[in-house]
Protein backbone atom coordinates (compact mmCIF):
# COMPACT_ATOMS: atom_id res chain seq x y z
CA UNK A 1 0.00 0.00 0.00
CA UNK A 2 1.22 3.40 -1.07
CA UNK A 3 2.35 6.00 1.74
CA UNK A 4 -0.57 8.37 0.80
CA UNK A 5 -3.14 5.53 1.84
CA UNK A 6 -1.33 5.08 5.17
CA UNK A 7 -1.81 8.51 6.11
CA UNK A 8 -5.01 10.50 6.70
CA UNK A 9 -5.76 13.03 4.29
CA UNK A 10 -5.24 16.68 5.42
CA UNK A 11 -8.63 18.21 4.85
CA UNK A 12 -7.35 21.85 4.78
CA UNK A 13 -4.19 21.01 2.96
CA UNK A 14 -3.49 24.31 0.98
CA UNK A 15 -5.45 26.42 3.13
CA UNK A 16 -4.74 29.44 4.67
CA UNK A 17 -6.76 30.40 8.19
CA UNK A 18 -6.79 33.77 9.98
CA UNK A 19 -7.81 32.49 13.74
CA UNK A 20 -8.52 35.61 15.41
CA UNK A 21 -8.61 35.00 19.54
CA UNK A 22 -11.16 37.05 21.94
CA UNK A 23 -10.47 37.34 25.64
CA UNK A 24 -13.62 34.78 26.60
CA UNK A 25 -13.58 30.84 26.89
CA UNK A 26 -10.98 28.50 28.14
CA UNK A 27 -7.41 29.56 27.47
CA UNK A 28 -7.18 26.12 26.22
CA UNK A 29 -9.28 26.34 23.12
CA UNK A 30 -7.43 28.31 21.10
CA UNK A 31 -4.45 25.88 20.98
CA UNK A 32 -6.44 22.85 20.39
CA UNK A 33 -8.06 24.73 17.63
CA UNK A 34 -4.82 25.67 16.15
CA UNK A 35 -3.66 22.14 16.67
CA UNK A 36 -6.35 20.68 14.66
CA UNK A 37 -6.26 23.30 12.17
CA UNK A 38 -2.23 22.64 11.71
CA UNK A 39 -2.77 18.60 11.71
CA UNK A 40 -5.08 18.85 8.44
CA UNK A 41 -2.81 21.24 6.85
CA UNK A 42 -3.66 24.94 7.02
CA UNK A 43 -1.50 27.58 7.55
CA UNK A 44 -2.70 29.78 10.07
CA UNK A 45 -2.30 33.34 11.29
CA UNK A 46 -2.67 34.98 14.68
CA UNK A 47 -4.46 37.93 15.42
CA UNK A 48 -5.54 38.72 19.24
CA UNK A 49 -7.69 41.45 20.78
CA UNK A 50 -5.56 43.33 23.36
CA UNK A 51 -7.79 41.95 25.90
CA UNK A 52 -6.80 38.29 24.88
CA UNK A 53 -3.11 39.08 25.43
CA UNK A 54 -4.39 39.29 29.49
CA UNK A 55 -5.61 35.54 29.22
CA UNK A 56 -3.40 33.67 26.38
CA UNK A 57 0.40 34.89 26.41
CA UNK A 58 1.21 36.17 22.44
CA UNK A 59 4.39 34.09 22.72
CA UNK A 60 3.31 30.37 23.37
CA UNK A 61 0.47 31.16 20.51
CA UNK A 62 3.86 31.95 18.28
CA UNK A 63 5.78 29.05 19.24
CA UNK A 64 2.42 26.89 18.54
CA UNK A 65 2.37 28.66 15.02
CA UNK A 66 5.61 29.46 13.91
CA UNK A 67 4.35 32.48 13.14
CA UNK A 68 4.57 36.12 14.65
CA UNK A 69 1.30 36.61 16.69
CA UNK A 70 -0.46 40.32 15.95
CA UNK A 71 -2.60 42.21 18.33
CA UNK A 72 -1.43 45.84 17.92
CA UNK A 73 -2.99 47.28 15.30
CA UNK A 74 -0.30 50.41 14.52
CA UNK A 75 2.52 47.61 15.18
CA UNK A 76 5.28 46.80 11.75
CA UNK A 77 5.40 43.37 11.00
CA UNK A 78 7.92 41.36 13.00
CA UNK A 79 8.91 39.29 9.97
CA UNK A 80 7.64 38.47 6.96
CA UNK A 81 7.21 34.74 5.57
CA UNK A 82 6.06 33.75 1.66
CA UNK A 83 2.47 33.43 3.18
CA UNK A 84 1.96 36.62 5.06
CA UNK A 85 0.77 38.89 1.58
CA UNK A 86 -1.59 35.52 0.72
CA UNK A 87 -4.67 36.65 0.53
CA UNK A 88 -6.53 33.81 3.66
CA UNK A 89 -9.29 31.75 2.53
CA UNK A 90 -11.34 32.38 5.87
CA UNK A 91 -11.07 34.52 8.90
CA UNK A 92 -12.22 32.31 11.95
CA UNK A 93 -13.09 34.69 14.80
CA UNK A 94 -12.57 31.44 17.45
CA UNK A 95 -13.52 32.07 20.56
CA UNK A 96 -15.30 35.17 19.53
CA UNK A 97 -16.71 37.33 22.87
CA UNK A 98 -20.35 39.20 22.49
CA UNK A 99 -17.78 42.40 22.78
CA UNK A 100 -16.02 41.30 19.43
CA UNK A 101 -19.51 40.42 17.80
CA UNK A 102 -21.23 43.48 18.61
CA UNK A 103 -18.21 45.91 17.68
CA UNK A 104 -18.43 44.44 14.12
CA UNK A 105 -21.92 44.63 13.54
CA UNK A 106 -21.94 48.14 14.62
CA UNK A 107 -18.91 48.59 12.11
CA UNK A 108 -16.50 49.81 15.08
CA UNK A 109 -13.42 49.18 13.82
CA UNK A 110 -10.84 50.01 17.13
CA UNK A 111 -8.51 47.25 17.15
CA UNK A 112 -7.00 45.00 14.61
CA UNK A 113 -9.20 41.77 14.83
CA UNK A 114 -12.39 44.07 14.48
CA UNK A 115 -10.56 46.15 11.57
CA UNK A 116 -9.37 43.26 9.84
CA UNK A 117 -12.74 41.24 10.21
CA UNK A 118 -14.71 44.35 8.74
CA UNK A 119 -12.02 44.50 5.80
CA UNK A 120 -11.96 41.03 4.96
CA UNK A 121 -12.36 39.86 1.52
CA UNK A 122 -12.60 35.84 2.32
CA UNK A 123 -15.51 34.55 4.59
CA UNK A 124 -15.68 35.56 8.42
CA UNK A 125 -16.80 32.82 10.75
CA UNK A 126 -17.47 33.38 14.17
CA UNK A 127 -17.62 30.92 16.77
CA UNK A 128 -18.97 32.30 19.91
CA UNK A 129 -18.29 31.56 23.55
CA UNK A 130 -20.00 33.52 25.77
CA UNK A 131 -22.24 33.47 29.40
CA UNK A 132 -25.54 31.61 28.22
CA UNK A 133 -27.64 34.69 30.19
CA UNK A 134 -25.48 36.97 28.19
CA UNK A 135 -26.35 35.22 24.57
CA UNK A 136 -29.89 35.49 25.39
CA UNK A 137 -30.04 38.88 25.84
CA UNK A 138 -32.39 41.32 22.67
CA UNK A 139 -29.05 43.40 21.61
CA UNK A 140 -26.51 40.31 21.19
CA UNK A 141 -28.92 38.36 19.03
CA UNK A 142 -29.72 41.53 17.18
CA UNK A 143 -26.18 41.96 16.44
CA UNK A 144 -26.33 38.22 15.72
CA UNK A 145 -28.73 38.53 13.15
CA UNK A 146 -27.31 42.07 11.33
CA UNK A 147 -23.86 39.91 11.04
CA UNK A 148 -25.89 36.99 8.99
CA UNK A 149 -27.52 39.43 6.73
CA UNK A 150 -24.11 41.08 5.94
CA UNK A 151 -23.29 37.60 5.23
CA UNK A 152 -20.88 36.54 8.19
CA UNK A 153 -20.87 33.03 9.38
CA UNK A 154 -22.03 31.38 12.87
CA UNK A 155 -20.31 28.00 14.00
CA UNK A 156 -22.64 26.77 16.57
CA UNK A 157 -23.03 23.54 18.29
CA UNK A 158 -27.20 23.34 17.90
CA UNK A 159 -27.56 22.53 21.01
CA UNK A 160 -25.34 25.08 23.53
CA UNK A 161 -25.22 27.76 20.67
CA UNK A 162 -22.93 30.89 23.07
CA UNK A 163 -20.44 27.43 23.89
CA UNK A 164 -17.52 26.45 21.81
CA UNK A 165 -18.47 23.91 19.58
CA UNK A 166 -16.73 20.20 19.98
CA UNK A 167 -13.63 20.31 18.22
CA UNK A 168 -14.06 17.48 15.46
CA UNK A 169 -17.75 19.22 15.00
CA UNK A 170 -15.93 23.03 14.48
CA UNK A 171 -13.21 21.35 12.11
CA UNK A 172 -15.94 19.87 9.97
CA UNK A 173 -17.70 23.16 9.59
CA UNK A 174 -14.76 24.93 8.30
CA UNK A 175 -14.00 22.31 5.91
CA UNK A 176 -17.81 22.06 4.67
CA UNK A 177 -17.42 26.29 4.52
CA UNK A 178 -14.22 26.50 2.52
CA UNK A 179 -15.97 23.52 0.05
CA UNK A 180 -18.66 25.65 -0.75
CA UNK A 181 -15.69 28.68 -1.72
CA UNK A 182 -15.21 28.75 -5.31
CA UNK A 183 -11.03 29.36 -6.19
CA UNK A 184 -10.42 33.46 -5.98
CA UNK A 185 -14.28 33.89 -4.27
CA UNK A 186 -14.18 36.37 -1.24
CA UNK A 187 -16.75 38.06 0.81
CA UNK A 188 -17.33 41.38 -0.76
CA UNK A 189 -15.91 43.40 2.11
CA UNK A 190 -13.57 45.97 1.70
CA UNK A 191 -9.34 45.54 1.39
CA UNK A 192 -7.31 42.60 1.48
CA UNK A 193 -5.22 41.71 4.36
CA UNK A 194 -1.99 42.83 3.33
CA UNK A 195 -2.13 46.30 4.18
Amino acid sequence: MEREHKEREKRLAGRSIVVGICACGSPSEPFDLLRALRREGASVEILMTPNATQLISPLMLQRESDKPVLFEQFELPRSFDKDHRRKPDLMLIAPASANTVSKVALGLADNLLTTRAMSARCPVAFVLRCNPIMYEKKSLQRNIEVLKEDGYVFIQDPEKPSRFPPLPQLIDAVVELLAQQKPEEGADRGGRFDF
